[in-house]
């Protein structure tokens, strides 16, 4: 299913999303490897939690290092209760060694949730990421509207930070191909790679 057709998004899928990179004597490969096993074992832990994880190679992001290779995670799950598990998931017997392998790892983080409000395409099948802003005093809906608008047919979602948790603009939508946002968005858009994926 596409955008363009229906007004919201199948299902009310909450994301914790996390943007990290690594020390720079840490080797992309190596690092990637961790974040696989870490990954993988959450899967293997708790795989009623989650109901999709992900790591993307993510372009340049104003929130991101400038030099850095840039990761980007996405841990969709049910609802905000789901939230708390995961976060003790992470660090859990059957997980705490790998999380801990690619914490230490890691330069940095920053983290931000988010729910979908528009589109279903598979997380794992998006090659851009667009980052836009709403207008102040423009009505939710209305600005919903506006964002149908620019991306019609296009294989896309939607997603809008919840609780103003987060660095990143206000609104992401994935997409197979770039999309053509005017100024008044004040977009942003980065290439997205799938690196890590477990499988579900």
């Amino acid at each position: 299913m596409v955008f363009g057709r229906f007004a919201a998004a199948m299902a009310p899928d909450l994301a914790y999303v996390f943007w990290h990179w690594p020390r720079p004597d840490v080797p992309a490969g190596a690092y990637r490897r961790k974040l696989a096993s870490f990954q993988s074992s959450l899967r293997a832990a708790r795989p009623d939690l989650v109901a999709d994880l992900l790591s993307y190679r993510v372009g340049s992001l104003p929130w991101g290092p400038g030099d850095s290779p840039l990761y980007e995670d996405w841990y969709v799950v049910r609802d905000f209760s789901a939230l708390g598990s995961l976060n003790e998931a992470a660090v859990t017997d059957g997980t705490r060694r790998f999380h801990d392998s690619v914490a230490g790892d890691s330069l940095k983080g920053a983290g931000g949730v988010f729910r979908r409000v528009l589109g279903s395409i598979p997380l794992r099948e998006a090659r851009y990421a667009t980052w836009i802003e709403k207008t102040v005093g423009t009505p939710y809906q209305s600005y919903y509207e506006e964002v149908k608008e620019v991306v019609r047919e296009a294989e896309s979602d939607l997603w809008r930070r919840q609780m103003v948790l987060g660095p990143s603009s206000q609104f992401c939508v994935h997409s197979t191909e770039p999309l053509d946002f005017s100024e008044n968005f004040h977009p942003f858009r980065a290439k997205v790679r799938t690196v890590v994926a477990p499988a579900p």
